[in-house]
C-alpha cells in the first residue's frame, strides 16, 4: 500500500482531576474540538477536485465558507479534560464532534450537492456512488501534519490532502450523510484509522460488521492493505465507533472478494513462475550446447533426437513465459485500476488466472 503512513492519532493538553461538586461548576468533564468561524475572512474560496473513476475522470467542486475553513484551521484539535473519562469514549467524542460540528453543515450541503450532480449525470446506483464518494477520497494526496492531531472534514476538502484519520472523516462524513451505514475503524497500537461499511455479514472485517474501506489509497471496499508504512501490519481488532444511522449497505463486496482472491491467484503464480522458468532456461541452455557438440561430433541420429527434446523442451518453456506475462499484465491492469470496480471485475472474469 502506498500512502499509508500512520503517525500518533491522540493528544491531550490538559487533565485535572477533580472533586465531582466541582464539574457542574466548571462546566462538562470533557471539551471536544469546536469550530469558531473567523469574521470578515474573505471571499468564498473554490475548491475543485479532478480523479479518476471508472474509464474516465471525475470532477467535483464546492466553494468555501473563508471564515469556517480559517476557523477549523485555527481551532484547537485537542480534547480537554476536567475529570477522568474512559478512553474509547473521548476517542468516539472527538472524532464525531469534528464530523458533526455545525459550522460544517453548509459545506457538506454544497459538496455533497456537487457529488449528487456526478452522481445523476453518470446514472450511477448506490454502490457504484460509494465508490465515487471513495475514490474521491482515497486519491487526496497523502499528506501528514506536524501536529499529532485530526483535521475537521472542512480543512482536509479546502486542503485537498490529509493523512489517514483526516481523509477517513471526511469519507466517513459524506458516507453516512448519504445515508450509508458507516464507522470509523480506528486501530490503536498501529495508530491508524480506516473506514467501516455495512456489508453482508461474511465479508465483515474481522468481526465488526463493517467492511474494510482505506482512505488513504486507492483500493476497492473489502481489500485490507497488506501493510502500511513502515511495514507494520493490522493486528489489532479496532475501536469501532459508528457515524450516523444510515442503513444502506455495499453489495458489491462479493465480488471485491472474488476480485481479491483472483488477484492473490495471480501474484502467487507469477512468484511460482519466476524461479521455475528460470531453471528450466537454464537446463536449456545447456542442451543447446549439448547439440552443438553431437553436431560438431558428426552423431546424427543422436542430434535429431536430442533436437526433438530440445523443441518440445523449449516450447513448454514458451508456455510457461506465456502464462507468467498474462499473469503479470493481469496484475498491473488491478494495480492500475483500483478506481474502477465494475471495469476491473469484468477484465478479471475474462482473463482469469
Amino acid at each position: 500500500m502506498r500512502r499509508v503512513n500512520p503517525r500518533a492519532l491522540f493528544a491531550i493538553v490538559a487533565l485535572v482531576l477533580l472533586a465531582a461538586g466541582c464539574t457542574t461548576i466548571l462546566g462538562p468533564p470533557v471539551e471536544y474540538p469546536m469550530i469558531t468561524p473567523v469574521p470578515d475572512a474573505g471571499a468564498p474560496i473554490p475548491v475543485e477536485e479532478t480523479f479518476r473513476f471508472e474509464s474516465g475522470t471525475a470532477t467535483v467542486g464546492v466553494l468555501l465558507d473563508a471564515g469556517v475553513y480559517r476557523g477549523a484551521e485555527l481551532a484547537p484539535k485537542e480534547v480537554r479534560f476536567r475529570a477522568a473519562v474512559p478512553e474509547e469514549e473521548w476517542i468516539a467524542g472527538r472524532y464525531l464532534a469534528q464530523l458533526d460540528d455545525p459550522a460544517q453543515d453548509r459545506f457538506w450541503t454544497d459538496l455533497l450537492g456537487a457529488f449528487r450532480a456526478e452522481r445523476d449525470r453518470r446514472g450511477l446506483d448506490d454502490d457504484r456512488y460509494l465508490e465515487l464518494l471513495a475514490t474521491a477520497v482515497q486519491q487526496l494526496p497523502y499528506v501528514t501534519a506536524s501536529e499529532t492531531v485530526s483535521k475537521f472534514p472542512v480543512e482536509t476538502w479546502g486542503d485537498q490532502a490529509g493523512d489517514c484519520d483526516d481523509t477517513s472523516l471526511l469519507l466517513a462524513g459524506l458516507l453516512a450523510r448519504e445515508g450509508y451505514r458507516v464507522a470509523l475503524l480506528v486501530f490503536l497500537p498501529e495508530a491508524h484509522m480506516a473506514v467501516g461499511v455495512g456489508c453482508a455479514p461474511e465479508f465483515a472485517y474481522n468481526g465488526t460488521g463493517y467492511a474494510y474501506l482505506e482512505a488513504t489509497n486507492t483500493s476497492f471496499v473489502g481489500v485490507t492493505p497488506a501493510e502500511l508504512g513502515g511495514g507494520a501490519r493490522l493486528h489489532s481488532p479496532p475501536l469501532v465507533i459508528p457515524v450516523g444511522d444510515g442503513k444502506k449497505e455495499y453489495g458489491a463486496a462479493g465480488e471485491t472478494a472474488a476480485f481479491e482472491a483472483a488477484l492473490r491467484t495471480a501474484r502467487a503464480r507469477v512468484d511460482e513462475l519466476g524461479p521455475e522458468i528460470d531453471h528450466r532456461q537454464a537446463a536449456l541452455e545447456v542442451d543447446r550446447q549439448r547439440l552443438e557438440a553431437l553436431r560438431t561430433a558428426g552423431s546424427h541420429d543422436a542430434f535429431e533426437a536430442a533436437r526433438t527434446r530440445y523443441r518440445a523442451d523449449s516450447a513448454a518453456v514458451s508456455r510457461l513465459v506465456n502464462e507468467h506475462n498474462r499473469l503479470v499484465e493481469l496484475v498491473n491492469y488491478c494495480a492500475e485500476h483500483e478506481h474502477d470496480r465494475v471495469g476491473t471485475v469484468a477484465y478479471v472474469s475474462a482473463h482469469p488466472p
